[in-house]
C-alpha cells in the first residue's frame, strides 16, 4: 500500500514538473515576428525581385531580324534581254542598335520601382505592427477588466450569502437579497463578455504573428510615452508615407530623364546578301545603316507634351508631400497634448479617487458585518468602486492606443 502511494505521488510530481506554463508574448518581439512570418510581406519581397529582374531586362537589345525572299524577279521572262534582269534571291539580317544612354535611363527608371515596393513593404509592416499592438492592448485591458469584475463578483457573492443567512432572522430585506442576486448575475455576464473580447484579440494576434494558441500576454503591460521630434525635417526622415511621396517625386524625375534620353537617335544596321538566278551574274551584298530622328517636327510634340505632364505630376506630388507633412505634424502635436492630459487624468483616478472610494467601501463593509448598515448602501459603494476602476482601465486603454498611434506616425 505504501509502495502504491509512493508511486502515485511520484507520478503527480512528474506531471507537475513536466507541465510548462504558456510562454509570455513580449510586445517588443511582435515587429520582428511579423517581418519574418507574415505572408503578405513576403509577397512584397517577391514583387520587388520581379521589378529588379524587369529592370535588368531593359538593358537588353532587340533581337535581330533575319529574312529571305526574292529581289527584282520579273513577271515575264520574254522581255528579259540580259541575265541581270532575271533577279536574285536575297537573305537579309537587320539589327537595331539602341542608344546606350537611353537604356541606362530606362534601367534606372524601372529599377527604382524596387525601392518603392520596399518602402510600401515597410509601411505595411508598421501598419500590421500597429494592428498587433492594438490587439495586444485590447486583450490586456479586457483581462484587467475581467479581473476587476471577478473581484466584484467575490464581494457580491459574500454579501449575497450574508444576506441569505440574515434573511430568516429579519436582519435583511428580500429586496436587498434580490438586488444582490441580480447584480451578481449581471457581473458574471460582463465577465464572460470581457473574456470573449480577450479571446477574440488573442485569435487576431495568432493570425497576425503566425503563433500557436498556447501563449499569454503580459498582464502588467504599460507602454511608456516618449515624445519624438515632430518638426518637418525630422518627419521627412522618419515618416515612411512622406518618404514614399519623395520617392514618387524622384521616380517622376527619372521618368523625365528617360524621356529626354528617348530624344537621342537610335541606329539600325542591315546586311543583305543577293544570289542571282543567272549563273553568269556574280553574288553581291549590300550594307545599310539608318538613324532614327526623334527631333522631327511631327514627332517632337509628343516629347514636349509628355514632359509637361510629368512636370505637372511632380508639382502635384510636391504639394501633396507638403500637405501630408503639415497634417502629420498637427496630428502628432494634438496626440502629444491629449496623451499628457490623459496621463494626468489616469494619475488622479488611480492615486486619489479610487483609494478614497476603496476606503469608503471598506468602512461600509465593516459596518455591514456589524449589521449597522443596510445592504443597499454597500452595493452602491461597491458599484462606485467598480465603475471607477473600469473607467480607469478604459482611460488606460485609450492612453495606450494613443501612444501606439503616436509611435506609428513616427514609424518606431
Amino acid at each position: 500500500m505504501r509502495y502504491r502511494l509512493l508511486v502515485f505521488l511520484l507520478l503527480i510530481a512528474l506531471q507537475k514538473s513536466g507541465a510548462q506554463s504558456a510562454p509570455v508574448l513580449q510586445p517588443d518581439s511582435m515587429l520582428s515576428r511579423i517581418a519574418h512570418s507574415h505572408l503578405l510581406l513576403q509577397a512584397y519581397t517577391l514583387r520587388a525581385q520581379a521589378y529588379r529582374l524587369s529592370a535588368g531586362a531593359a538593358l537588353a537589345w532587340a533581337p535581330p531580324v533575319v529574312g529571305a525572299g526574292t529581289f527584282m524577279i520579273p513577271w515575264s521572262a520574254r522581255y528579259v534581254y540580259n541575265d541581270v534582269a532575271l533577279g536574285s534571291r536575297i537573305v537579309q539580317v537587320e539589327q537595331e542598335i539602341p542608344h546606350p544612354g537611353r537604356l541606362r535611363a530606362r534601367y534606372r527608371y524601372l529599377a527604382f520601382q524596387t525601392d518603392m515596393v520596399q518602402t510600401a513593404q515597410t509601411i505595411l509592416l508598421h501598419r500590421l505592427h500597429f494592428t498587433a499592438r492594438q490587439q495586444y492592448i485590447h486583450r490586456v485591458m479586457a483581462l484587467q477588466k475581467a479581473a476587476v469584475l471577478q473581484r466584484q463578483e467575490q464581494v457580491l457573492s459574500f454579501l449575497h450569502q450574508v444576506a441569505l443567512v440574515r434573511l430568516p432572522y429579519r436582519q435583511a430585506q428580500v429586496a436587498d437579497v434580490s438586488m444582490a442576486a441580480a447584480r451578481l448575475t449581471e457581473v458574471r455576464t460582463r465577465i464572460r463578455l470581457e473574456e470573449a473580447l480577450a479571446a477574440g484579440s488573442k485569435a487576431r494576434l495568432c493570425s497576425l504573428l503566425s503563433l500557436p494558441e498556447d501563449f499569454t500576454t503580459d498582464s502588467l503591460y504599460a507602454p511608456v510615452f516618449t515624445p519624438g521630434h515632430t518638426d518637418t525635417v525630422s518627419l521627412a526622415r522618419t515618416n515612411q508615407e512622406v518618404y514614399q511621396l519623395e520617392e514618387a517625386i524622384r521616380w517622376q524625375y527619372l521618368n523625365r530623364k528617360a524621356l529626354r534620353q528617348e530624344q537621342k537617335p537610335d541606329f539600325k544596321a542591315g546586311f543583305y546578301q543577293f544570289f542571282p538566278l543567272s549563273p553568269l551574274v556574280p553574288n553581291s551584298f549590300n550594307i545599310m545603316a539608318g538613324i532614327r530622328i526623334p527631333l522631327a517636327p511631327w514627332a517632337a510634340g509628343y516629347h514636349r507634351r509628355k514632359a509637361r505632364a510629368i512636370q505637372a505630376d511632380i508639382a502635384a506630388l510636391t504639394e501633396q508631400r507638403t500637405n501630408l507633412l503639415q497634417q502629420t505634424q498637427a496630428r502628432l502635436a494634438a496626440l502629444e497634448r491629449d496623451i499628457r492630459d490623459l496621463q494626468q487624468r489616469v494619475y488622479g483616478m488611480s492615486e486619489k479617487i479610487i483609494p478614497l472610494l476603496q476606503q469608503a467601501l471598506e468602512a461600509d463593509m465593516a459596518r455591514y458585518r456589524e449589521n449597522r448598515l443596510g445592504l443597499a448602501t454597500v452595493l452602491r459603494s461597491l458599484e462606485a468602486v467598480t465603475i471607477m476602476e473600469l473607467q480607469l482601465r478604459e482611460y488606460r486603454q485609450q492612453l495606450y492606443e494613443m501612444i501606439a498611434v503616436y509611435d506609428w506616425q513616427l514609424y518606431r
